[in-house]
């Protein structure tokens, strides 16, 4: 059996991908392909925590009550036991097993984790390929921006490059493909690029089953979770962010979600992008690893369409003002009868 592992990476579509997968599981054993279960209904994301070096501050341990290292190691041990059930059980009515989780590229950083997972599924599958949409740097960070703010981040800046040179893991094309290359074998690598001109049909979903498994899945109504805020909403969200802070965000969970909610009502836009030369400088710091992926598995120079004319040519000034009067009629409409 060939397992077809999707590994995100973030911010390109992966969302209404899985949506697709899950929704349509019926169609898909109609035509030998089964997609994992045991690993998370609709997102993998268990079995990427599986993998992933214990941190005691990663939200899915701490979600799901798994700080404790006798207790993790329990739960990982009885998960990775139901998911080789479910490939046996697989094993026998299908030709293809899919897994699917950006948390796979954005939380298994280190080449153990990545080697420990291709062990683990090299014991199962005689037949893996790793899936891997890769979009421009600077529209990925920009698209994290909303989803940052809305999981208690108090940044809305691009990733900063280290000391040394050193790139941020998430957004390291070059250094990710090598790494899960040297745990799984380069030959089984499969880069896609996340530009509606590249993606067959223009589609995450049709590039998809259509390159990777030989089939149709229907687009169904993605829904849009998280509408795009304004400039003057992102500070707000910030600011809500910086005076809660970094170790409490769990806990305000549920009042940060109605505050995103309220500002998506009275303050929604498109307006908190960076400018255009913020924009092309954090690029640049990725330029040289992507034309050299570009050559490799593209046979062309350049990875990304390079236009930035989505950006503006000076960002906008922050309002501090007006994005606390937006925070003060939140408090009144929530607590002031």
């Amino acid at each position: 059996m060939r397992c077809v592992l999707h590994i995100g990476t973030e911010k390109t579509g992966t969302t209404a991908l899985q949506s697709a997968l899950s929704s349509q599981r019926q169609y898909l054993s109609r035509h030998g392909v089964y997609y994992a279960k045991s690993a998370g209904d609709f997102n993998c994301r268990s079995l990427a925590a599986a993998f992933t070096r214990f941190r005691d501050r990663d939200d899915y341990i701490v979600q799901f009550g798994l700080r404790d290292p006798k207790r993790f190691a329990d739960w990982r041990q009885n998960l990775l036991d139901e998911i080789r059930k479910e490939i046996t059980a697989a094993r026998d009515k299908f030709h293809t097993y899919i897994l699917s989780s950006e948390h796979f590229s954005s939380r298994l950083t280190g080449e153990a984790d990545v080697t420990d997972l291709a062990n683990y599924l090299g014991s199962e599958f005689d037949d893996i390929v790793v899936v891997c949409y890769l979009r421009r740097q600077d529209l990925m960070a920009t698209s994290r921006i909303n989803e940052g703010l809305r999981a208690g981040f108090p940044q809305r800046s691009f990733p900063s490059v280290g000391v040394g040179g050193a790139l941020p893991q998430l957004y390291d094309y070059q250094n990710l493909i090598a790494t899960w290359s040297a745990a799984f074998g380069e030959a089984v690598i499969r880069p896609r690029i996340f530009e509606r001109s590249e993606l067959t049909g223009g589609s995450v979903i049709t590039d998809f089953s259509e390159t990777q498994l030989g089939l149709f899945l229907n687009q169904g109504e993605v829904e849009h979770s998280n509408v795009a805020l304004s400039l003057t909403a992102q500070i707000a969200l910030m600011m809500f962010n910086h005076a809660m802070g970094i170790e409490s965000r769990m806990h305000v969970k549920k009042h940060r979600r109605e505050l995103a909610k309220y500002l998506e009502k009275v303050a929604p836009g498109s307006d908190g992008k960076p400018s255009r030369s913020l924009a092309i400088s954090f690029y640049e710091n990725f330029r040289e690893g992507n034309d050299h992926l570009a050559r490799l598995y593209f046979d062309r120079d350049h990875l990304f369409d390079e236009n930035f004319d989505q950006y503006p040519e000076i960002e906008l000034t922050q309002d501090v003002e007006l994005a606390a009067s937006l925070l003060s009629d939140f408090y009144a409409s929530q607590f002031i009868r």
